[in-house]
């Protein structure tokens, strides 16, 4: 029986809504700067609402590659990077994250530039260098955290759980997109593929839908 890809990204968009509305509804105990996740995963909602409404009227061969490479390519990872920045307090890794993010910044501008076909085929190359410039992100993050008194209480941390949602999701896309740029020549299933997929994804925004109710206001406050 072939996969319903409709129904399931159906579904994936319920939890988006679903996230979303709690991160609204209990952001004063999420830490500060929660408003930039809310606002990133805003944009995952919207990029994958307009696709998903654009294969629906026209069909599966809708381009839906624009919303991918505009919603979560630039602005997604942008401001998922930025509000990493924020809660880091220690300012030797305040400056390397701002590093990330201007290298982040180029490679957008330079792919944009020099890649004509960017918003009409997935650009590859950007996507897994946005992803690595997450992890790193990920890895200041875990650095500075692990070094503090929020390991003590770290499953009452909120970010930490972003933190761990963003690394199953997208070290587990990883291997996904070599997969989907060589199907046909891996002879994948289609069915398999998108097994895989969103298994990741429900995977990932499981974790981060868990964390929002282990989450406590966070009093400590971490010395510079």
């Amino acid at each position: 029986m072939e996969i319903n890809r409709l129904y399931l990204t159906s579904v994936l968009l319920v939890v988006y809504l679903l996230i979303i509305s709690l991160l609204i509804l209990k952001r004063k105990k999420l830490g500060p700067h929660i408003g930039y996740f809310i606002a990133s995963m805003i944009v995952v909602l919207l990029a994958e609402m307009l696709s998903t409404i654009g294969k629906v009227v026209y069909g599966d061969q809708y381009n839906s590659t624009p919303f991918m490479a505009g919603g979560v390519i630039i602005c997604f990872f942008s401001i998922v990077l930025i509000y990493f920045y924020k809660i880091l307090n220690t300012k030797r890794l305040k400056k390397i994250q701002l590093g990330i993010i201007c290298l982040n910044s180029v490679n957008i501008v330079l792919s944009i530039i020099f890649m004509s076909d960017f918003f009409v085929y997935l650009p590859y190359l950007t996507y897994f260098l946005t992803i690595i410039f997450l992890l790193l992100s990920i890895t200041l993050f875990f650095f500075e955290t692990f070094n503090s008194e929020k390991i003590f209480n770290i499953t009452s941390y909120y970010p930490f759980w972003i933190a761990i949602s963003l690394i199953v999701l997208y070290l587990g896309l990883l291997p996904l997109i070599i997969i989907s740029k060589n199907a046909i020549q891996l002879s994948i299933s289609k069915d398999i593929f998108l097994i895989l997929l969103y298994s990741v994804n429900f995977t990932g925004y499981a974790i981060m839908l868990t964390g929002i109710f282990f989450s406590k206001k966070e009093n400590l406050i971490m010395e510079n």
